[in-house]
């Protein structure tokens, strides 16, 4: 009996089914191997590394967990990764040395200036939608057929190119992937690289990408760099400073200085920076010697190490009415011939000469893409030479004003200063020299203790935050934020002093004092009184306007105007306010600001603006 012809058909259909799926054994391979996690598990058949790695055992390739791979849905481990090399039908395949494309940085769609994607995602497979709910979102089960999976690769090797000066091996020590594992192209880590490389200021531009590597699923992290010179000055700083010339003239002179700091960011290419800093003047002389690893003998820790020496006076009290009861240093054996006295202390002024030595160790670790932390140890011998044994002054205003002691806040003769430092850094700046946008927060806090062996117990703790908002015309504004304070009793040179937070007189240089001399009492408050205090705060804001973009030596070129506020107080101010002061004046607030240019060049970044005029008049 003939059969019917529908069955005639099915059997013809099956027949060029089973011939269809026995051509295509790779598709089958494929569909095996997937995961759901797209990343591919250890097995001898998959593809190994080059052979230019030397000798590897079977299941050396990588190593996954298996709560990264997922549950298996085809049985067998895949043959390759899922990447963006699988070609589609009629595309050629790509070969060893094509570029694969890896997320454009320079792309800033959320607009916040970081050059990421505003989904980022919050684990594995970042900028990808993630299932949370699992049952909810998933009734049939198929949902994670048609869901996006992350692009990843093995990493063939990383080569490093345009680098003249600077070690390939110590620009590979910023790639925390090695070779061998996962390379997620969406993994926030990829473009930390590139921000640690432009942080440590030894490149002009750093840019990522990726070739295809010799086997199939490997690719190779290609870092191109623009380099720059490393051999800069840090700081150039001159002008005069008030003090007392000779005993006869008791009216303030006004004595020049000069102060630098030259460093080597990157000595020999090896990453390592060493730095000297300076200050000459006739009466005070200081030097700082620095060395600093980030990545100590290799490790991932850095190593920061410290010798300073200050010859310095200090100030105390106001320009006028201060009663002092003050002796020449004591000579010690006697000397027939003895030095003169210092003019200071002949003009009966209530200062303290005094010298510093000091060392410091310290370590750091990167806690991430942009934050950073150290831990230092700094120890001091303080060596006071002369201190009046008795001193007050007369602060306030009009009738009101009374007589208090000077508290100079350090012990005679020799002492001891001994801290612990902890300090915090996050910097996303899109550069350090000139930055147009992004964000830096410094934190630092000092402890002084027994316990370490100093003679004197105190906190210190400051923060400064700062952020570049990019305007639409082209210019950049900056926010400023400086607060600050101290608890115990602290030396007088870890104090705050209005010379730091002032742009209207010179800034101290190596923790020396440069000018006895108050700022401008523009507001007319009870500033008029302070020169240093335990409590500090200033807000500023700055407006840049960028002059000149250029290639290198001259490399850019910016005005600027700074305007903010900034206060300062002791802590006996902060209970009693200063007498012959109503109202608002009261409160130790004064107005500062500057204008000027900025220069980025080769040799660092020089300032030059109207405060620094003030340097050289007598205000």
């Amino acid at each position: 009996m003939r059969p019917p012809r529908g069955r005639a058909v099915a059997a013809v259909a099956v027949a060029l089914g089973v011939a269809l799926a026995a051509s295509a054994p790779g598709a089958r391979a494929q569909d095996a191997g997937r995961t759901d996690a797209g990343v591919r598990v250890s097995d001898a058949s998959a593809p190994q590394a080059p052979s230019d790695a030397g000798p590897q055992a079977p299941d050396a390739a990588v190593t996954v967990r298996a709560a990264d791979a997922g549950p298996s849905r085809g049985g067998a481990p895949p043959a390759r990764p899922v990447d963006a090399g699988v070609p589609d039908a009629g595309v050629r395949e790509p070969g060893p040395g094509d570029e694969i494309p890896l997320p454009d940085d320079d792309d800033d769609d959320d607009g916040d200036g970081d050059g990421a994607s505003a989904d980022t995602g919050d684990g594995e497979g970042a900028g990808h939608p993630e299932d949370t709910d699992g049952a909810d979102d998933d009734d049939d089960g198929d949902d994670e057929d048609t869901a996006p999976r992350p692009i990843r690769y093995f990493l063939e090797r990383v080569d490093v190119r345009g680098n003249s000066r600077t070690s390939a091996a110590v620009v590979r020590r910023f790639v925390p992937i090695h070779r061998g594992e996962v390379l997620d192209v969406d993994d926030p880590a990829i473009e930390t690289i590139r921000w640690r490389l432009l942080g440590t200021g030894w490149f002009n531009d750093v840019r990522l990408r990726l070739l295809r590597g010799v086997e199939r699923g490997w690719v190779v992290l290609v870092i191109d760099v623009e380099e720059r010179n490393t051999l800069v000055v840090q700081s150039v700083s001159f002008g005069v400073s008030e003090g007392v010339r000779t005993s006869a003239d008791m009216t303030p002179s006004l004595e020049p200085y000069v102060g630098a700091a030259v460093a080597d960011t990157n000595l020999f290419g090896t990453g390592i920076t060493v730095s000297a800093s300076t200050l000459v003047s006739v009466p005070q002389q200081g030097v700082r010697l620095r060395f600093a690893d980030p990545m100590f003998l290799g490790s991932e820790f850095g190593f920061d190490a410290s010798l300073f020496f200050n010859n310095s006076r200090e100030f105390f009290g106001g320009e006028n009415d201060t009663l002092v009861s003050i002796r020449c240093p004591a000579i010690d054996p006697p000397d027939p011939d003895p030095p003169p006295c210092p003019p200071e202390v002949e003009a009966r002024n209530a200062v303290v000469l005094y010298r510093r030595y000091g060392a410091s160790l310290g370590t750091g670790h990167d806690m991430g893409a942009t934050t950073r932390y150290t831990l230092d140890w700094q120890g001091e011998l303080v060596d006071v030479l002369v201190k009046p044994d008795a001193a007050s002054e007369r602060r306030g205003g009009g009738a009101r004003s009374e007589v208090v002691p000077i508290d100079c806040a350090i012990d005679n003769g020799v002492s001891l200063v001994s801290t612990i430092q902890l300090g915090l850094i996050f910097d996303r700046r899109d550069d350090p020299a000139l930055p147009s946008r992004g964000t830096l927060v410094q934190f630092r806090g000092d402890v002084g203790s027994r316990i370490i062996f100093s003679d004197y117990d105190f906190l210190r703790m400051e923060v400064l935050a700062r952020q570049w908002i990019p305007l639409p015309w082209g210019h950049v504004l900056r926010l400023s934020g400086f607060a600050g304070a101290i608890f115990g009793r602290a030396p007088f040179f870890y104090k705050f002093y209005v010379a730091d937070l002032s742009d209207l007189i010179p800034s101290r240089v190596l923790e020396m004092n440069l000018d006895r001399r108050a700022p401008p009492d523009i507001f007319g408050t009870a500033i008029a009184e302070i020169r240093t205090g335990e409590v500090a705060a200033r807000i500023d804001v700055e407006y840049n306007v960028p002059l000149f973009r250029g290639g290198s030596g001259f490399r850019a070129l910016d005005a600027y105007l700074n305007v903010g506020t900034y206060a300062l107080a002791g802590r006996r101010d902060l209970q009693v306010a200063i007498p012959g002061y109503d109202g608002l004046s009261r409160i130790p607030i004064d107005l500062t600001f500057d204008l000027g240019v900025r220069a980025d060049t080769d040799i660092g970044v020089f300032q030059l603006g109207f405060s620094n005029l003030f340097g050289f008049i007598e205000l």
